[in-house]
C-alpha cells in the first residue's frame, strides 16, 4: 500500500533591507495546503490540457505518484491544487537516491530546484522566481566535474558565465552586461572535441 506523508510548506519568506531610510520588500512566495488525496498518475480519469490536470473532468486537487513495479517504492510524487502543480515535486531513482526536487507555486517554478545523479552527486541546483531563473545556476556532469556556471537576473543572463568540457577545459567564458555578452562565447560541437559524451 502506498503511504506518504506530507506537511504544508511556507517558502521563501519575505525580506527586508533597508538602504538611507528606504526599504525593499520581497514578497513572500506560499506554496498552499494540498488535500491528502492520492491517486496513481496512470489512472484512466486523470486527463491533461496544457499545464492543467483534471480528474473526472474537473480541476484536480491533491498528488499523483508512480511507484516502481518491482519494489513498489516510489518514483515520484507531483501535488496539483485547482489543476496546477503547487507545492514540492520530488523524484526517485530505483535505487531510492532522490533524483530531483522542484517547487511549484500557483503552476509556476519558484525557489530552489535541484537535481543528483544516481550515485548522489549534485547534478544541478538553480534557483527561480516566478518561473524565470534568477541569481546562480550550476550543473555537473556524472562524473563530478563543474560543467556549467551562469547568473541570470529576471530571466536573462546576467554577469559572468562559465561552461567547461567533462575533462575540465574550459568550454566558455564570458561576460553578459546589458544584455551583450563580452569573452569567449565558446562553440557548440555535437561531440566535444575528446569524441565523448557524458549523458545528462
Amino acid at each position: 500500500m502506498f503511504r506518504f506523508s506530507w506537511t504544508a510548506w511556507v517558502i521563501l519568506v519575505g525580506t527586508v533591507s533597508c538602504s538611507r531610510n528606504q526599504e525593499k520588500i520581497v514578497m513572500a512566495k506560499i506554496a498552499r495546503v494540498i488535500p491528502n488525496f492520492f491517486i496513481e498518475a496512470t489512472n484512466h480519469k486523470l486527463s491533461r490540457n496544457q499545464d492543467t490536470l483534471f480528474y473526472q473532468k474537473k480541476y484536480f486537487s491533491g498528488r499523483i505518484y508512480q511507484l516502481y513495479p518491482s519494489t513498489s517504492d516510489s518514483a515520484f510524487v507531483i501535488s496539483y491544487l485547482n489543476g496546477l502543480e503547487e507545492g514540492f515535486t520530488k523524484k526517485w531513482y530505483s535505487n531510492k537516491q532522490l533524483a530531483e526536487e522542484r517547487l511549484y507555486v500557483q503552476g509556476k517554478k519558484e525557489g530552489v530546484h535541484q537535481a543528483w545523479w544516481p550515485d548522489g552527486k549534485q547534478k544541478f541546483i538553480f534557483d527561480v522566481t516566478d518561473d524565470a531563473y534568477s541569481g546562480e545556476l550550476k550543473e555537473w556532469y556524472s562524473s563530478g566535474q563543474l560543467s556549467k556556471e551562469f547568473h541570470y537576473k529576471n530571466g536573462q543572463e546576467d554577469g559572468s558565465q562559465h561552461m567547461w568540457w567533462v575533462d575540465g577545459r574550459i568550454r566558455a567564458n564570458y561576460v553578459v552586461r546589458n544584455g551583450r555578452k563580452y569573452g569567449s562565447i565558446g562553440i557548440k560541437l555535437c561531440l566535444n572535441p575528446n569524441d565523448s559524451i557524458d549523458k545528462k
